[in-house]
């Protein structure tokens, strides 16, 4: 299936979603995925009909450029922007709390994610989920409309390809997050277990985001905190303070 036979099939899918349950909100990370899917959104509904951008700063671990990012194309489109986070809890506190989230024990997710967007109502949202993501994705059926923690959720990109969502944003004349080019990321979390090689030595060369990761890290003291610490502090180079390492 061609992209533009793929836009069309996302277009109308979105239409039926919304005729279904009303105008939805569009999760936006600052991402590339959920940026397609905002997209869509206004070529679906027009602006009146997507009801707002729901933007969640994951509090301590999202970069300010991302959030900055996430205004910029909010006022572009003419929509509306609920930028929410939790004023209670620092991720890299609960980092040193929890440990490293995994698919087990998820905590990031729920603490950072799903708590805040039970605060949106009506809580139906699209978001930008591929089955291409992971193993996980491919099995948890986003193609329909799902329920997840008392929200209505469905993602109209998810038999997108990484390359289909990209070339749809260029056709749209639209500039990515300029974290990808820095971090290799969308800086939504600037650190992630997610993440690969890459982007883990780009992020971690960063003067305030590596040593914070860094020294959040050595606190960690599980061995599976551990093996991550050292998959992380290898790429980091403690800075300069006075001319003494």
């Amino acid at each position: 299936m061609d992209l533009n036979t793929k836009v069309e099939r996302s277009i109308q899918l979105i239409r039926e979603f919304a005729r279904k349950l009303g105008k939805p909100w569009v999760l936006f990370s600052g991402g590339k995925d959920s940026l397609a899917t905002l997209l869509l959104a206004v070529e679906a509904l027009g602006r009146d009909g997507v009801r707002g951008v729901v933007y969640v700063e994951v509090t301590g671990n999202t970069h300010e450029a991302c959030t900055q990012y996430v205004y910029r194309v909010c006022e572009r489109l003419g929509l509306e922007l609920a930028h929410l986070r939790r004023d209670d809890l620092d991720f890299f506190d609960a980092l040193v709390k929890w440990g490293v989230p995994h698919r087990v024990n998820r905590w990031c997710w729920n603490e950072f994610k799903v708590k805040v967007w039970l605060r949106v109502k009506p809580p139906v949202f699209l978001a930008g989920v591929k089955h291409s993501d992971s193993k996980h994705r491919e099995l948890a059926g986003w193609s329909r409309p799902k329920q997840i923690h008392g929200m209505i959720v469905f993602s109209p990109i998810y038999h997108w390809t990484t390359d289909d969502v990209l070339d749809y944003i260029r056709s749209r004349n639209i500039e990515l997050n300029p974290c990808y080019e820095k971090f290799g990321h969308s800086g939504n979390c600037m650190f992630c277990p997610m993440r690969d090689k890459l982007s883990i030595a780009k992020t971690m060369v960063d003067p305030c985001w590596g040593p914070k990761i860094a020294s959040t890290l050595l606190k960690l003291r599980n061995e599976w905190g551990k093996r991550e610490a050292r998959r992380w502090l290898k790429h980091y180079v403690k800075p300069l303070v006075s001319g003494v390492w």
